[in-house]
């Protein structure tokens, strides 16, 4: 019996999420109380980037000898600290915290754990004046498969908000540094009062030396501060078809035979990946190309980057002419070969 009551112990402190061994010091320790005593400096104004810090102090009474900690809750990651007191009294202790950006009253709260809990909050102005940078976007997309060079040009934007009137110079930044052909030079845009403004600029999809067709960029604030936003992940897969050959393999226009073809092509793909092909009839006098159904293909890492071969087997009566071409399907318009046209008897 007096076993089960000790289980049933145990699993009642488990519960309350406190270890025994944790039980049993928290029952030895002082209680505590703690009050607030103030926050160096009490106030700031001013660029916050690379990070203004604040120093928060609290007087911990304890009614007896032993170990409290102590923590600021709202940080972060609260690394908990330790004051010993040899007899019953007050003591005061003093914890940093950082700001980078924020506006108005700011609050930390002070936590307290003795045979006890207890906390006390301070509070202190906050009044930073950095720009700070939105996630950029590229339109019309933001994961490309499709035609590349440097004649193709999307346009990439991202909003830059100020909390007061100022001259915001900034950056187009590749992760890594990695060069963004057009984006190279800093930028400036004026704000004549507290605000939200798009900034935009032209992008060429080109392909990415030294990666598998992603990439990232951001927008870095040059002055004031230096906020940066997170990244945005982008791919730009560059792909080519190819009509390399039409060859006639049966047909006889005296005898009323069909005709029948043989056409040869290849796919390029700078990027591991899955697209889609078909290949495509115009028949003489039309201006609509008629596409048969889309197919898979795969590139993998044992043929990218690089080209996949595909064919395609077709009959038509004699007197019957038109053109063929091959087709990828992009993320901003399909991508087309060069057509060939053929004509049987005419």
């Amino acid at each position: 019996m007096r076993l089960w009551s000790v289980l049933l112990s145990t699993v009642g402190l488990l519960l309350a999420g406190v270890v025994p061994a944790q039980a049993d010091a928290l029952a030895d320790g002082p209680q505590v109380s703690v009050a607030p005593v103030g926050v160096e400096p009490p106030s700031y104004s001013g660029v916050c980037s690379p990070g203004v810090r604040f120093t928060v102090s609290a007087a911990i009474t304890a009614s007896g000898p032993g170990t409290v900690s102590y923590y600021l809750q709202s940080d972060y990651y609260p690394f908990p600290r330790q004051v010993t007191f040899t007899e019953a009294g007050t003591k005061t202790v003093t914890m940093d915290t950082m700001h980078y950006v924020g506006v108005g009253l700011q609050s930390r709260t002070v936590k307290v754990q003795g045979a006890n809990q207890a906390e006390a909050a301070v509070s202190y102005q906050l009044s930073c004046t950095d720009p700070v940078p939105g996630e950029p976007q590229i339109q019309p997309a933001t994961d490309y498969i499709g035609r590349c060079g440097s004649d193709v040009v999307h346009t990439i934007n991202a909003q830059i908000s100020s909390p007061i009137a100022q001259t915001v110079r900034y950056r187009w930044r590749g992760a890594y540094d990695r060069p963004l052909p057009g984006l190279e030079d800093e930028r400036e845009i004026v704000f004549t009062e507290p605000g939200t403004k798009t900034v935009s600029a032209p992008f060429q999809r080109l392909p990415i030396p030294g990666t598998n067709g992603g990439a990232s960029v951001e927008v870095q604030l040059v002055s004031p501060g230096s906020a940066q936003h997170e990244f945005l992940y982008y791919r730009t897969v560059c792909v080519k078809a190819e009509f390399t050959s039409m060859m006639t393999v049966a047909g006889n226009c005296r005898n009323g035979v069909d005709f029948k073809y043989k056409m040869d092509g290849y796919l390029e793909s700078n990027a591991i990946g899955q697209m889609s092909y078909a290949w495509a009839h115009q028949p003489l006098g039309d201006d609509e190309w008629l596409r048969d159904p889309w197919k898979p293909l795969s590139f993998t890492t044992d043929n990218t980057p690089g080209r996949q071969s595909v064919s395609k087997t077709w009959s038509t009566p004699g007197g019957v002419s038109g053109a063929w071409r091959l087709e990828i399907a992009g993320s901003d318009g399909t991508v087309v070969s060069q057509s060939r046209p053929y004509r049987a008897c005419g």
